[in-house]
């Protein structure tokens, strides 16, 4: 699987900085055969404009996917720290409702302690809290849980929306960095909350049906 992933990665790089790089190549062979004429026509002039704006925006997206993907190569090392978990969700509550987020949340037990990254951990859980609400948005009754308990030797948060489920096809492929299912998403999220639950040592699980999805983030005490 871990082999696969990396395929998929090689494949995606290969295909985005491919479909940046071609039409930039052209674009500016094209501008650097065209005879300078000493007043271009309007038209003439419409035209370099055009492909300029062209390259400066595929320029751009490729500027911002490689800056993606150094994001997901640069996840240093957590600095381990007493977490308040209460204080944390209450805190993450008042961070996303500006921008109209809002979730239920409980704890068991109620002073429940995370030894862990707290920089890290918050943005892990706003990337989920995130794609959960994006999930359950359109629902008549949308509903976002987040749930943190010690179960045995471990400490399980987990985010719970009512949305319409992951296809079969796709949950297995979802924390591959760069695969998204949605129409503008950059694949980013999933693989970045991936990577600081790989340098907590701990793991990540998905369960998925028409009726919604949870997300289980598991630390071992």
């Amino acid at each position: 699987a871990e082999t696969q992933a990396w395929q998929k990665l090689i494949s995606v790089l290969t295909h985005e900085i491919m479909n940046s790089i071609a039409p930039i190549i052209s674009l500016s062979e094209t501008l650097s055969e065209r005879d300078a004429a000493p007043q271009p026509s309007a038209e003439e002039y419409r035209l370099m404009k055009q492909a300029m704006e062209t390259i400066h925006r595929r320029g751009k997206g490729l500027l911002t996917f490689v800056e993606n993907y150094r994001k997901l190569t640069r996840v240093p090392e957590p600095t381990l720290q007493p977490i308040r978990l209460d204080r944390m969700f209450i805190s993450l509550q008042q961070l996303v409702s500006s921008e109209g987020i809002h979730f239920s949340h409980s704890i068991y037990p109620e002073n429940l302690v995370l030894n862990a990254d707290s920089n890290m951990v918050e943005q892990a859980l706003i990337n989920l809290i995130k794609n959960a609400h994006e999930a359950c948005q359109h629902q008549p009754y949308p509903k976002l849980d987040v749930k943190a308990a010690q179960i045995g030797s471990e400490i399980h948060i987990s985010i719970t929306d009512n949305g319409t489920g992951i296809s079969p096809e796709a949950i297995d492929k979802i924390f591959i960095p760069f695969y998204s299912t949605k129409p503008h998403g950059s694949g980013i999220g999933l693989s970045l909350s991936r990577q600081i639950m790989i340098r907590h040592k701990g793991k990540h699980s998905v369960k998925s049906d028409e009726n919604g999805s949870v997300f289980t983030m598991r630390f071992t005490l």
